[in-house]
């Protein structure tokens, strides 16, 4: 019940962010008995969503159905999305290991350079990754990935793109937690018994910080969706949030965020209670 309760509350939560975004469609006209009425209009689109329309060409007065077209735009920015934060999770968890397999001196090296990293603007690193592959391909003539979407939606380049800096977030996060868990009196006692560094690394360290990764998931799926935005508009990628970019009603804006809302909540919920078998924890919500 507590579960539903929360679902229902965050659903509202999205019809008032559509119903906000409706009163600047126009211009600034804040009204709050209008306000009141955008929040009705917008619940009643989701319960009759099947109805919903947007205008094509923009500014020609055509209404057209968003279904099935809307199906291309949602399942290429939830492929993009989806795929990000796992070739980001296992991208960093690679390097986790790695790291803790290399001299201290390199290791102090990988850790400065990911801070510095890290600190890089999300915006500058997308156009720089575009303009070094275009650069690369004036220079040699070949063409490893498509730099640019449209309808033939590429996607190599922006999924490499998309996951860059959320692998340098859980890379950092990692390292601080797998160094505190190494230190724990357990990882001595497996050394002890003649465990290899590489089996403790995996069947324990991996094990116990799964519960704070999951923890720290919803950071990076909030930095993954304004990577997004922003990926899609550079890169003129026809996803969920260009459309709704480019066709901003407050019913296509709450209908589409609830669409990409979700699928990411489903999982969630999959993944503690999946950490929860592991572990014997209980993650909290």
């Amino acid at each position: 019940m507590k579960k539903i309760l929360h679902l229902i509350t965050i659903g509202f939560s999205i019809i008032l962010i559509g119903s906000a975004a409706s009163m600047f469609q126009n211009g600034m006209n804040f009204s709050f008995t209008l306000f009141l009425e955008l929040v009705f209009e917008n619940g009643k689109s989701l319960i009759n969503f099947t109805h919903l329309t947007y205008e094509s060409p923009v500014g020609s007065g055509v209404e057209r159905s968003i279904f099935p077209l809307i199906f291309e735009y949602y399942g290429y920015s939830l492929f993009i999305l989806l795929g990000g934060f796992s070739l980001s999770l296992l991208s960093a968890l690679l390097l986790t290991y790695i790291t803790f397999f290399v001299p201290p001196s390199i290791r102090i090296g990988m850790k400065r350079t990911v801070g510095l990293l890290e600190a890089i603007p999300d915006m500058f690193i997308i156009v720089i990754v575009q303009l070094g592959f275009i650069a690369f391909y004036r220079e040699t003539g070949i063409l490893l990935f498509e730099v640019v979407g449209a309808f033939k939606r590429p996607i190599v380049l922006p999924l490499l793109t998309f996951a860059i800096l959320p692998c340098f977030f859980f890379y950092r996060m990692m390292l601080l937690m797998f160094e505190d868990e190494l230190t724990k009196p357990y990882i001595e006692l497996a050394m002890g018994k003649g465990l290899s560094r590489g089996k403790i690394l995996w069947k324990h360290v991996t094990r116990n910080c799964l519960l704070s990764v999951v923890n720290h998931s919803k950071a990076v799926i909030l930095l993954l969706l304004t990577n997004l935005v922003m990926l899609e508009v550079i890169y003129n990628l026809y996803g969920m949030t260009w459309f709704m970019i480019n066709h901003i009603t407050g019913q296509i804006v709450t209908f589409s965020i609830l669409m990409i809302f979700l699928p990411l909540y489903f999982l969630e919920a999959t993944a503690k209670r999946w950490i929860t078998h592991l572990t014997g924890e209980e993650v909290p919500g």
